[in-house]
């Protein structure tokens, strides 16, 4: 019974394999521009996906199920370091999202549920210094923020209200991380109500 078993899953295994071909795409001059796999009885691309600048590096590398991204997707730099890392579930976002500056330094960090951007994301400085958090809910920011100038002290705190609006207290400081302002906002309309040379 456990060689019937193996025997079929051998043949399952090989039919699968036999309903793929792999595609190569070029252009006028004979340049590799894509290369993937798709099946041959509907033409969905299946499996890894390639792309290339037109120096030959490689600029995206994917994964397809049923002509759906899915899984990771890489996008490349043409000095070879990632630009951009994502993750797809049935061809929408889902799971972490990571974008680099060219120098390989990470440029802003965060999740995907739902295929929205939620909870915290992140972003740097070319550096790497931290340059600001901020709360996400269905692709707005929503909550609490906060800014940093490039010596790591904060630049400004607050919150956000439906979007890039900033909603209640929101306070300023200069690179010595000392408070300089106060201000009243209500959905991105801010009054000063107090700096530090009015106290």
């Amino acid at each position: 019974m456990l060689r019937l078993f193996k025997i079929l899953s051998i043949c399952l295994f090989l039919f699968a394999c036999n309903d793929l071909e792999t595609i190569k795409v070029k252009d006028d001059s004979g340049r590799l521009t894509e290369k993937y796999t798709r099946k041959k009885t509907d033409f969905a691309k299946q499996g890894t996906y390639i792309s290339y600048y037109e120096s030959g590096k490689k600029f995206e590398e994917a994964n397809y199920e049923n002509n759906q991204l899915d899984g990771q997707r890489t996008m490349f730099y043409e000095n070879g370091k990632s630009q951009i890392i994502e993750n797809y579930k049935d061809g929408e976002f889902e799971g972490l999202y990571q974008s680099f500056y060219e120098n390989g330094q990470l440029q802003l960090e965060g999740k995907y549920v739902n295929n929205a951007m939620n909870g915290e994301w992140k972003g740097y400085y070319k550096d790497g210094q931290l340059k600001e958090i901020v709360q996400f809910k269905d692709n707005e920011e929503n909550g609490p923020f906060v800014e940093y100038h490039k010596n790591g002290k904060i630049k400004t705190e607050g919150q956000y209200l439906n979007g890039d609006n900033e909603n209640g207290l929101l306070k300023i400081y200069d690179e010595q991380g000392v408070l300089v302002k106060k201000m009243d906002c209500k959905l991105g309309k801010c009054k000063t109500i107090w700096t530090k040379t009015s106290n």
